[in-house]
């Protein structure tokens, strides 16, 4: 009865399966370790997350201009991946939750460094993205994807024009986009 209780609450490494029994050979982590790897995972799947769901929703909004519609292809397509890669990780090795939210965090992640390796591409999908959201009204939204597409929106207002939303805003009452040198 003398066990110690912070065993308990220990993370274990997942081993692979052998032979279709696992492996009692787990090492243990140390807690200082376990704090990194925590807000590793946490930056991996905030940051990953949202450039992943904003990349898809421009890709979804290639040919469909509603904003929900883009929203739930974006979601089965951003959440049904790793969804994926985790049950194929869970079949084959000891893991739990930890895994699972490791696996979200390197798929968002590596979607999101495809995204920056085809640039021109993504560049147009972002911007594009962009404009979504600046024609329906959401400024914060559209000057994330202008962002992330590398390019430098002036709304109206910005410009000494009165802002016009509604049916009747003309198209030239839209935001400016500069996308830079390319």
């Amino acid at each position: 009865m003398a066990k110690d209780d912070d065993d308990d609450d220990e993370l274990l490494v997942p081993t692979p399966k052998r032979s279709g029994i696992a492996s009692s050979t787990a090492r243990k982590v140390s807690a200082p370790m376990r704090k990194v790897i925590a807000v590793t995972r946490a930056i991996g799947i905030l940051l990953g997350g949202s450039i992943t769901l904003i990349g898809a929703m421009g890709l979804v909004g290639l040919a469909v201009d509603g904003v929900l519609v883009r929203l739930v292809a974006a979601l089965v397509l951003v959440v049904g991946i790793p969804a994926f890669v985790s049950d194929r990780l869970l079949k084959r090795f000891a893991g739990g939750l930890g895994m699972v939210g490791d696996a979200f965090a390197v798929v968002w992640l590596g979607i999101a460094l495809a995204l920056v390796a085809v640039e021109p591409v993504a560049h147009k999908l972002f911007v594009s993205e962009g404009n979504h959201y600046a024609e329906s009204g959401s400024r914060t939204l559209a000057r994330v994807g202008y962002f992330l597409g590398g390019a430098r929106p002036v709304f109206p207002e910005e410009r000494g024009l009165p802002s016009q939303v509604g049916p009747g805003a003309s198209s030239s009452a839209g935001p400016t986009v500069d996308g830079g040198t390319r």
